[in-house]
């Protein structure tokens, strides 16, 4: 049984750096590259990954603070990425993403956002997540996500 936590924390971690490397090196230029994602720590066991995002000036809004959409594309890069990690070789794209926005954070913070599988079946994977101020370590927003397994053999054949 701990051999399994191993190897599983191992596969997430490198699953982890291949998502960070593709999202910051591969999609110059795009959403996911101008992000600036990292990792910060992720537990097999637990089922949860955490990124940060540095909250840059591009990002604010009109009083300065992390744009309520930039913190929506935060969770769902992050829960993504767990997503597609339970969904092994599948695409897994986003069915929903419900935010609740509880305080702002601002320009020169870092987002913390916190994501957990809750449910990772066949067909559908749910995951929850929250997202904080590394500055203060208070609670900006949360979250809820449900993600679709989409089995890309099959998809391929019908082509």
């Amino acid at each position: 049984m701990e051999k399994d936590r191993t190897r599983g924390q191992k596969l997430l971690e490198k699953h982890i750096e291949k998502t960070i490397y593709e999202n910051n090196v591969e999609q110059k230029n795009l959403i996911n590259e101008m992000m600036k994602s990292c990792s910060i720590e992720c537990s097999f066991e637990e089922k949860t990954i955490t990124f940060g995002f540095p909250v840059q000036p591009w990002q604010a809004n009109r009083v300065g603070n992390m744009h309520g959409g930039l913190i929506c594309t935060a969770f769902d890069l992050t829960l993504a990425a767990l997503a597609r990690f339970f969904a092994r070789e599948n695409f897994a794209p986003t069915i929903s993403l419900d935010v609740k926005y509880v305080r702002p954070i601002s320009v020169g913070d870092m987002l913390l956002v916190k994501a957990k599988a809750t449910s990772t079946g066949r067909r559908i994977t749910q995951l929850t997540c929250e997202a904080y101020s590394k500055e203060s370590e208070k609670l900006i927003a949360t979250g809820a996500s449900v993600y679709l397994n989409v089995d890309t053999m099959k998809e391929k054949a019908k082509q």
